[in-house]
């Protein structure tokens, strides 16, 4: 579980669906990265930390690891 993620998340939009919409995705696309069952390209990481207002080592493990 990314926890770090999922806590931006919460903070800014209150839930994984408000977060969804936002990033113009479907919400068990959110749930399943949160959940380290999907991983995110570098462009996708990126898009998603600016959604955040961060960086993407921020919210995202290292490269190569989930």
């Amino acid at each position: 579980m990314n926890w770090k993620l999922k806590k931006r998340i919460l903070e800014l939009y209150q839930s994984q669906a408000n977060f969804a919409e936002a990033a113009k995705v479907h919400d068990s696309v959110i749930s399943r990265v949160v959940r380290e069952r999907r991983r995110l390209s570098k462009e996708e990481k990126k898009r998603w930390a600016f959604l955040l207002r961060c960086k993407p080592e921020q919210i995202f493990h290292e490269s190569g690891d989930k």
